[in-house]
């Protein structure tokens, strides 16, 4: 995980940062709800794709499934929307590169209010809690 530093680097040369989005999830909680909920929980929050890239079981898939949740989170925090003006779990995608992409109508409202669709994220874990940050770029 990469602990959260001065994005100073990051941002340089970029034209602007149209958002920012946090959001701290525990990670117990979420092994909690896929012990009660399974791939139910899994299939409202990713497509097949996405699913398909978790761990199998165990501690990992709920620290895979605990960082989706807080990158989902936090990427729809700095659009500005959250889970509403037809934005939704799934198009909020999780991946190795970029580790956020939005598509859909998160990537319709990311361009509406100036943003190539960019992202650049942090997470940082500590303990049972992870941190994640989410820069939605112009």
């Amino acid at each position: 995980m990469t602990a959260l530093t001065n994005r100073r680097d990051i941002v340089d040369g970029l034209s602007h940062i149209v958002g920012i989005g946090l959001d701290l999830v525990e990670i117990s909680r979420v092994a909690r709800s896929l012990e009660r909920w399974g791939d139910r929980l899994v299939n409202k929050l990713m497509d097949g794709d996405e699913a398909g890239r978790l761990p199998a079981g165990g501690a990992d898939r709920a620290s895979a499934v605990a960082l989706a949740i807080a990158l989902k989170e936090a990427a729809s925090k700095a659009l500005g929307t959250g889970w509403s003006h037809g934005v939704a779990w799934r198009q909020v995608v999780v991946a190795a590169d970029p580790p956020v992409r939005l598509t859909g109508r998160a990537e319709e409202v990311a361009r509406i209010r100036g943003s190539s669709g960019r992202t650049t994220v942090a997470v940082e874990t500590r303990g049972d809690l992870l941190l994640a940050e989410v820069w939605l770029l112009g």
